[in-house]
């Protein structure tokens, strides 16, 4: 399977953008399945070690497969624009949950706090058995922007293969925050991507 053959060009009027980079939909040469590339930012992926520890981490998670985390196949290089570090995943379909907040808002809809406590009961257990069946692992990124809530309600964890090359960037707090909204719990020690940082992720979102 050759990403690579995709065009990134220009984001799509439906390609979601976050801190991250951009998400695009095209289709796997071989396999002719939807594949969703994350096209990481320049700025990311200017750090030498970023690539290889992301590389290291989905390798290290080729074997876990559970229904409410999204597939994750491959780290590719794009031939256009030339050499841009792609995530290459599953399409999940759905919603991403920052979209459905962002519409609520917008349309003045309050939220419902059943709806609320059926999505909390979701995520929670799951970043738990992230953590309890790959024990040295931690999400690193959980927030609205990354889970996505399918057709049935259903949630659906994305990306989750980033905290180790997110770690490599060595920002401040503040910063990954901002630029990238990822939480991190305050302490006076140096910043660190690991299961109490998912636990302040969850608390955050």
């Amino acid at each position: 399977m050759e990403p690579a053959s995709a065009h990134a060009g220009a984001p799509a009027p439906n390609a979601f953008t976050d801190g991250l980079g951009v998400r695009r939909r095209t289709t796997d040469p071989v396999r002719h399945e939807p594949i969703e590339l994350l096209c990481l930012r320049g700025e990311l992926t200017a750090v030498p070690s970023f690539e290889f520890a992301l590389r290291e981490r989905v390798s290290h998670l080729a074997g876990f497969r559970r229904a409410c985390f999204g597939a994750v196949r491959s780290v590719e290089r794009l031939k256009s624009p030339p050499s841009q570090l792609v995530l290459v995943s599953d399409v999940t379909a759905g919603v991403r949950l920052s979209d459905l907040l962002a519409f609520a808002e917008k349309a003045d809809v309050p939220l419902d706090i059943d709806a609320a406590l059926c999505l909390l009961r979701q995520i929670v257990p799951a970043v738990a058995m992230l953590h309890e069946q790959v024990p040295e692992i931690a999400h690193g990124a959980i927030a609205a922007e990354r889970i996505v809530v399918t057709p049935n309600a259903r949630i659906t964890m994305v990306e989750y293969v980033l905290g180790a090359a997110l770690a490599e960037l060595q920002y401040t707090r503040e910063r990954y925050w901002k630029e990238l909204r990822v939480a991190l719990p305050g302490t006076s020690g140096p910043v660190a991507f690991n299961h109490r940082s998912d636990v302040a992720q969850l608390g955050a979102h």
